[in-house]
Formats: C-alpha cells, structure tokens, sequence
C-alpha cells in the first residue's frame, strides 16, 4: 500500500510566520529550546565524519535504491549532516530544510512529489541542486522523545514508500538513534547533566550560549552600570590540535580554568567559554582587578605542569566598559574582534601577550553606526607614508593609509575595517580609498613638475575583496575616469593565506590586473600566511615582513639568521624584501645587513596629508628624515 503525501494529511502544516507559498519555512518546535539543549548535550553538531554513520547512509541509500540518504540534524539557523552519502555538502540553512518540517510529525514526513507540494515547489532544494522531488525521513529523538533530526531519503524523481518500507525505514532510524545517544560511552551521568545545562564540561564554565543569556540578564537588571571583561586566548590552537590532538586543548583548557578559579571564586562573576580557545571572565566594575592583583593574576606561573615545547603562548586581555545601548551578543562579538586584533599588536614575554582593550571597545561602542555616516560625509582622510630605499635612503614608494579622527583621538585602520564590515560598507569604503587616491595622483600628474611622480602608489586590500567583489573592474574604470595608467598603483595584498591551499582564483584576479600595469605587493608575510610555495605562485613584486620579526637584532641571534634566509629567498622569487615597523632610524644599516631593499615605519616617515604637489610632500618627507640619519 503506498503512503499518501503527507499534505494530504488532515492537521494543518505548521510554517513559520512569513513564509510564501512554494516556499515555506518550517515553525520552530513547540518545545525548541528543549530540543535545541539536547541536541547540542549530545557534542554531535560538527563533529569529524565517523564510519559507522557512513556505513549505515550507503546501506540505507542501497536499500531503498536511492542516490541520497542523510542523517539530518536540524539546529537553530541550519541543518547539518552527520553523515551524508550522494551529496558534497555537510550543512543547509534552516529555512530550506525540509526535515525542519519533520520535527512536527510523528514519526515520518513523506513527500512523494516535492514540486507539487504547496509548501515546497519552490524551495531552491527543488528548484535547484539537487533537483529534489521525493523525500522520506524518520525521526530521529532523543531520550526524552524530543526530535533532533532525521533519517531521509532523497531522490530526483517523484516515488512512494509502501507501509513496510517505512517501517523499514523508521526501523533504520532507531539504530541511528542509538548511536548518537550513545556516540561517546566515556561521557557520564554528570556530564550530560552539565551540558543540558548549558555548561562546559571540560572547564565548568558557561557554554556561549548561556553566557551570552546571564549577561543579557545582567543587562537588563543593573541599567547603566559599567562592567570589566577578563578574556585568555589559546594562541594558534588549531596548530596545537592538529599536531597534540583534541585531549592535549581540553587538558590545557581545563588547567587555565583551574587557575583562573584560584583568582575569581566570587559569586558576582560570569565565567565562560566563548570558544573552543577563549575563556571570559565577567565582573561589575565594582570588583573590577587592577593593581598589584592584575599583576599577580598575569604573571602567575601558567600552565607550568608542561614542558617549554608544548606551552602554547596565550593572550591575556581586559577591557572596561558601559554598554551605551548595545546588546550583550553586539558586545562579546566586539570583545572579540577587538581580541583577534590584539594578537598582531600586544606585546609578548616569556609566551604571554599582554593587551588593555578598554579604549578601543569604548570607542567601537561610543561610534555605533557614526562611521558610514563619517565615509559619506567626507570625514575620513588618506594620509601618504613614504616607502624609503634602504641603500640610496630615498623614497621609492609611498602607502595611503587611512585616517579618521575622532573626539581628539585617531581610529585605528584595523578599527574602521571591522566597523565597515558591521555596516555592510566595505566595497564603499575601498572604492573611496581608490577613488581618493587616484584623485592626487591625477593632480600630482597635471602639476608637470620636475619631480613628476616616478613611485608607486600602495593601497591595502584584501585578498578576498579582490576575488568576491567587482573591485578589479572598479580600478580599471576609475583609471579611466582620472586618465591614468596602471602603473601608479600597487596593491598590497592581506590575508592571502585563507587562500594557501586553493589559489587559483586569487592568481587569477592577480594576473589579470598586471596586464593592466598594476602591481601587488604580499602585506604582512610571515605571521599566517608563511607559504613559500603560495608567494612562488602569486604575480607579486614585493613582500613586507610582519612587523613582528622585527625586533631588537641583537638580543634575537636565531632571528638575525631567520631574516637573512627570508630576505635571501625573497631575492630568489624576484621578490623585493620590504621591513615594516622599524622603531628606529639607527637600524637603516642593520636592516641593509639583513637584506632589506626598503623600509617603511613611523621612524623613516610619519604618514601626512598629501600636499599640493608630489614635489611638495617629497621635500616635507626628506626633511625631517635628514636631521634624524
């Protein structure tokens, strides 16, 4: 007997508020949050692939003589595969997933026809690949018989389940179920207790989720009050769990969360997790830890039980703040942007890095949204920092940084790139860095002076700005509009190592620009993105080294060494070896020791408006530069 399609069911299908027809999101559950809890106690949710959930998707795919057979689990903005045999793909959003609708039936959905069914005939699934038309799936629920997922069959052409094949199949799905209650037989009683509640079992801590919930509370029952944040980061822990294992993270997680509690055994305290890295410690500003007990907590002897050769180097960081009006999810996000920032600049010792964050979050807060505002009213700024020739000591480039000041104070570069990404600005804010260059360059040009503009032009973008937006065909239209040729600008490349190991579209954008004349110079090499094959591939000119290699020479022997193989290796590439963030004039014959072609730092050139002429600022630039060497 075949099933009938589940529309035809009498009970109205439940779909969230507004869906279309054709394309009906599914309603959250009744008991969501419940469900949503269990689902995560479980530690399922992107999990690596496991062979026993593969085996079972192939033997179900083959049973019923279908090309796709899933193990769906749906959270709460996705729903993610814990196996997947006939697809690539491991997750889709929520409001596609046709086993969201499942988590409201019984024990099945079946759609025999999807593009008949009102609900779903066009949804992009059906519309799209995969070309979805017949779908079945069990439910799959936890211990309590709430429902975290299912077990579905997929093809491309429209079928029926008869009765004994569904049951067949709901039969399936209960070895299914049985694996992911049982998935990890060493997690106990007690564990599962605490992840149901929302904490940590490794550190005991709140999981982000519940974090993010206490503090909203907090928010909302202590008004105006200002509040200090505590945060340690676990530097590079991808590299430590790759080469030490996931044991090795949790063990050092679990050490720091010891001590941390030897420091903070107050109620008043919201301790979490954030992260697989990160620990957060939260207080009101009336237990805020400064002085002599801020020093004692970061100078204690951590994670002392390991060896020096597995003692990951942390990042310990604090900032005061008052909410102003953000939200507790808006402040952790800023939290944490201003942390993965303070790993470039905070200074290190003895494998501690060390940051204040309060000014800057104070400022992101105190900002809001005034920075779209400020690019479209004009009251940004570039400012040229000259590039100088390490032998001839004259300028052989220049790089427009960006500017923007503010109740006295300038804004960092990296604070007003993650204040444009908030705002959705961006490609706006590149395209005005371009046009506003091109600008004087243009003017520079008309002057016809004798000192005609004979350098380069540097601009900052990233790697993926230039491979995801229009920006190439951008350039080329605004060196159009001011008549100018290729040749003046270099691009200086950031973050090309998200692309180390598919680069092909980031060489082809590259290639593609030089036969317009523009040149690319690899920004900030030797930090990530350290990929000598990568640089090898790219059609760069110029490389400039991490700012943090360069240090005091001669207390660094190792170093000294490094650097000369690296300026040596760049010279074989064709490479010109640029060092940025020299701290002193005094290093120019050192750094021509090293290998150095160029340099560019406050010390051999403080970034300043561009004057009328090129020739103008030339002689304003070797001004100052000349009573200092």
């Amino acid at each position: 007997m075949a099933i009938p399609p589940h529309n035809a069911s009498v009970s109205p299908p439940a779909i969230a508020a507004g869906g279309r027809p054709g394309f009906m999101p599914a309603a959250p559950h009744p008991r969501e949050q419940e469900r949503i809890d269990s689902l995560h106690a479980l530690h399922v949710l992107d999990s690596e692939h496991e062979k026993r959930y593969d085996d079972l998707t192939r033997l179900v795919a083959d049973i019923f003589d279908v090309p796709i057979c899933l193990v769906s689990l749906v959270d709460e903005n996705r729903q993610w595969f814990k196996a997947h045999c006939g697809i690539d793909a491991r997750e889709t959003g929520r409001d596609l997933a046709f086993c969201a609708h499942a988590l409201h039936e019984e024990r099945y959905l079946v759609v025999n026809d999807a593009s008949k069914d009102e609900r779903f005939h066009d949804n992009p699934l059906v519309t799209g690949p995969p070309y979805l038309r017949f779908y079945a799936g069990a439910l799959l629920r936890d211990s309590s018989g709430l429902p975290l997922g299912t077990l579905c069959l997929i093809d491309h052409t429209p079928r029926e389940l008869s009765a004994p094949q569904l049951e067949r199949l709901g039969r399936c799905a209960m070895l299914v179920e049985n694996e992911l209650i049982q998935r990890d037989s060493l997690l106990t009683e007690r564990t599962r207790a605490t992840l149901q509640a929302s904490i940590d079992p490794i550190t005991g801590y709140s999981t982000r989720r519940r974090y993010l919930q206490t503090f909203a509370h907090w928010m909302e029952n202590r008004g105006s009050e200002s509040y200090q944040a505590i945060m340690l980061k676990v530097s590079e822990a991808e590299h430590w769990r790759h080469h030490q294992g996931e044991v090795f993270l949790q063990e050092v997680m679990q050490s720091l969360s010891s001590q941390i509690n030897e420091s903070f055994d107050d109620e008043d305290v919201i301790k979490g997790r954030l992260c697989s890295d990160t620990l957060i410690i939260l207080l009101p500003q009336r237990q805020s830890v400064s002085g002599m007990r801020w020093q004692r907590f970061i100078t204690q002897p951590w994670l002392m039980h390991l060896s020096s050769a597995l003692r990951p180097k942390l990042l310990v960081a604090t900032a005061t703040f008052t909410p102003e009006g953000a939200t507790a999810h808006e402040l952790v996000e800023l939290l944490e942007e201003e942390l993965a920032s303070a790993a470039h600049w905070a200074p290190c010792q003895q494998n501690l890095q060390v940051a204040d964050l309060s000014s800057n979050v104070t400022l992101a807060i105190a900002l809001g949204d005034r920075f779209a505002r400020a690019l479209r009213d004009n009251e940004l700024s570039l400012h040229a920092q000259p590039i100088l020739d390490v032998r001839t000591r004259k300028v052989c480039g220049m790089e427009m940084l960006l500017r923007w000041q503010v109740q006295g104070r300038w804004v960092t570069a990296n604070q007003m790139l993650r204040m444009a990404e908030r705002a959705g600005i961006g490609e706006e804010l590149d395209t005005w860095v371009l046009r506003q260059t091109c600008a004087m360059v243009s003017r520079w040009q008309s002057q016809r002076s004798t000192e005609s503009l004979g350098v380069p032009v540097s601009l900052n973008l990233s790697a993926k700005r230039l491979i995801d937006s229009e920006y190439a065909e951008t350039l080329r239209r605004i060196l159009r509009l001011y008549r100018l040729k290729g040749e003046h600008l270099r691009l200086d490349l950031t973050g090309c190592e998200r692309f180390a190991e598919t680069p092909e579209a980031l060489i082809a954008a590259m290639t593609s620009l030089t036969r317009d004349g523009v040149s690319f110079c690899i920004d900030r090499f030797g930090r990530e993105n350290a990929n000598l094959r990568l640089l090898s591939r790219m059609p760069a000119v110029a490389v400039k080294l991490h700012p943090r290699f360069m240090v005091p020479q001669q207390h660094e022997p190792d170093q000294t060494r490094l650097i000369k193989a690296w300026t040596c290796a760049m010279k074989t590439l064709g490479l010109v070896p640029i060092a940025v963030g020299s701290k002193r004039v005094q290093q120019l014959s050192e750094l021509e020791s090293l290998g150095f072609d160029q340099v560019q730092s406050d010390a051999f050139g403080q970034p300043a408006l561009p004057e009328d002429s090129y020739a103008q600022w030339l002689a304003e630039t070797h001004s100052p530069l000349n009573k200092r060497l």
